[in-house]
């Protein structure tokens, strides 16, 4: 299966295919944290409706970095970081 950290996007994301369960894993550890889309997206410097993208597989970033940030800002397992990565 592709990565979809591969895709040539200059907006920085990609709509995804086949993305549900990438998408799923970043909102279970978005709903496990607790915390808000605001605060995520502060800590995460990327605009509320970015963060709100991904969340709901609407979009995929073109780059790990913020999945990363992401995962362990919402207290992410090695083992989940793992599992993000794959997608």
């Amino acid at each position: 299966m592709s990565s979809p950290w591969n895709a040539d996007r200059d907006a920085g994301v990609v709509g995804t295919v086949g993305g549900d369960e990438f998408a799923g894993l970043l909102r279970e550890l978005k709903e496990r944290s607790g915390l808000s889309y605001g605060v995520l997206a502060k800590r995460l410097h990327v605009s509320t409706s970015t963060l709100h993208r991904y969340v709901n597989g609407d979009a995929v970033p073109t780059d790990y970095a913020p999945v990363e940030r992401l995962a362990r800002a919402c207290g992410a397992t090695p083992e989940e970081l793992v599992e993000l990565r794959r997608q």
